[in-house]
Formats: C-alpha cells, sequence, structure tokens
C-alpha cells in the first residue's frame, strides 16, 4: 500500500503500558503490513463486541511491518476504554489519513530546507518524534513540554529533546528541565535574535499552537502545525472537525486537509473554544457565511 492509500484492517493488542503518570503507549498488530509518513494518523476503534459508535483519532509513532505504536491519555470515554485493553484484544484500524509535516528536504519559496524547530506539547509528542527518527539532522532543535516531570515520558525523549515543565515536580535526578512552557524555552534556547531561518513544526493544545504561531510570525519563519479537533469520520465526509480559514473562504478539516497546517492558513481568532464553555467558535460559525458542503 502507499501513505496516500488508507487502508481498514482487523488487527489485536500486542502491548498496552504506560510511558509517564498518563500517557500510553499501545501497540497493535495488523493483518496486513502499513507505511505512514510523520503527521498521519489513524482512527482506530476496538472490536469483539466492544466496538464504540466512533472510532477515535490516534496520531501514528511509529510502524514496523504490521505493528503500529501509538501513544494517547486517557481522557474520554473512548481512550478511557482503549486504556484497558490487554493482549489479544481486537482492533479496527484506519489508516494511514490525513497530510503529513513536510519533509526536510521541502524548500520553502525557492530556497533550500532550513534547520527545524520542533516544539510538541503532551500527546502532540508522536508525530514529531517520528518526524525527527525519520528526518533529524544536526542543528534541528527538539522540545517537549509537560505539566510536571511524571507528564514526561522521558524514555522516548531521552536522544536529542530538551524538556520544559510547568512545575519542578517528579523530574528524575541529573535531568535538566527547563520551568516554564515550551515556547519559552525555544526563547531561552535561540535567544532575542536567530539569524538562521528556521522552519517551525509543532503539535499540541490549542494554546501551544497559538504561542508557537505568533512565535514563529515574530521571526519570519514558515510553521506548521498539526492541529487537534474532535473527529467523526477521519477522512473530510462529516465536516465534525473543521478549521476556519485566514482567508474567509469558509473551512479546512483537521481530517482530511490536515492535521498538519501551515499555521497562517488559520483564522486563529475564529479557531478553538469560545470563553464560557461554550461550542467550539470553529464549528459554529464565528459570523462566517454558509459554505456549500456538497461534493
Amino acid at each position: 500500500m502507499t501513505t496516500s492509500d488508507p487502508w481498514r484492517l482487523v488487527g489485536e493488542v500486542e502491548s498496552l503500558g504506560l510511558v509517564s503518570s498518563s500517557m500510553y503507549e499501545l501497540v497493535v498488530g495488523l493483518e496486513d503490513v502499513v507505511s505512514f509518513r510523520p503527521g498521519q494518523f489513524c482512527m482506530l476503534n476496538l472490536g469483539g463486541g466492544r466496538e464504540m459508535v466512533l472510532s477515535r483519532p490516534f496520531s501514528i509513532l511509529a510502524v514496523d511491518g504490521n505493528r503500529v505504536t501509538l501513544l494517547f491519555k486517557a481522557v474520554g470515554s473512548g481512550t478511557r476504554a482503549m486504556a484497558t485493553c490487554k493482549p489479544g484484544a481486537p482492533v479496527v484500524f484506519l489508516g494511514p489519513l490525513g497530510q503529513p509535516f513536510p519533509s526536510p528536504d521541502t524548500a520553502t519559496a525557492g530556497q533550500t530546507a532550513p534547520r527545524h524547530l520542533l516544539l510538541a506539547g503532551g500527546v502532540g509528542l508522536p508525530p514529531l518524534l517520528a518526524w525527527q527518527r525519520a528526518w533529524g539532522r544536526e542543528g534541528d532543535l527538539y522540545l517537549f513540554g509537560g505539566r510536571d516531570g511524571g507528564d514526561v515520558p522521558w524514555s522516548l525523549v531521552s536522544e536529542g529533546w530538551r524538556c520544559s515543565v510547568d512545575r519542578h515536580v517528579d523530574v528524575p535526578r541529573n535531568v535538566d528541565a527547563f520551568v516554564g512552557n515550551v515556547v519559552e524555552l525555544a526563547r531561552e534556547i535561540l535567544g532575542s535574535v536567530d539569524d538562521e531561518p528556521r522552519r517551525v513544526l509543532a503539535c499540541g493544545p490549542l494554546a501551544l499552537l497559538r504561542a508557537v504561531t505568533a512565535f514563529a510570525g515574530e521571526r519570519g519563519w514558515d510553521c506548521r502545525v498539526s492541529v487537534e479537533e474532535r473527529m467523526g469520520c477521519g477522512y473530510g465526509v462529516c465536516r465534525g472537525c473543521v478549521v476556519p480559514r485566514a482567508d474567509g473562504e469558509g473551512y479546512l478539516t483537521a481530517c482530511h486537509d490536515g492535521p498538519v497546517l501551515a499555521a497562517d492558513a488559520i483564522d486563529w481568532k475564529c479557531f478553538g473554544r469560545a470563553e464560557g464553555g461554550s461550542p467550539p467558535v470553529s464549528a459554529i460559525g464565528c459570523n462566517r457565511p454558509e459554505q456549500d458542503t456538497k461534493s
């Protein structure tokens, strides 16, 4: 298969375990070999009579033949159910899906590819760790941010990553962790002026993506973000994961047009959750005209 051809495959859980205080590493074995590009994701569901109404999206960390490795946190009913799976539990896989991060050989505006700055927060780690493993080069900078030391999967970020924590709690001895958020760590490392252009890649919570977009914009750097949105189908039909376009011409879908998008293609004023816990403004219009959804 190719990365542009998603497959629906059955498989089973091979292993499941915690790699931090709240992050699980799930390895599933599928009935056939798959491949992917860093930044792509899959839709996963339970089998054997435990099927959920909607599959859940998971960024792909690694693929080895027919074995797929995913990271997730148990934050809702679906992922809590996933966290109870035992080896041998049946699953249904749809993937790979979505647009990946660009490779380092992808030039910007006719220029040679710059060095890269990767910023990940929480479960935004898998696509960027996959990118580092596939394409990382000397001079690239890899940064991960967690709430505290227990939130950081230290075994996964031991090679080349710098980490930030909101609170210096449960940080292993002899480990240097910056106190602050991951964008503040980037500023600390790069200083107020960095004459060398970089391409910024980011994945994580909305607040992180907003801050990274602003940081890259200050320096005139190309920025690509992987957006986290609730998804129903995974391939652009249900339009439950819309992202408002910066040009005002309707919406992008996180699952089909993304999840990796150019940061300047997103209307950040309209994207996200409104104050007071109301529904995401990206889903209720933000005073935008109706968009034709016919195929």
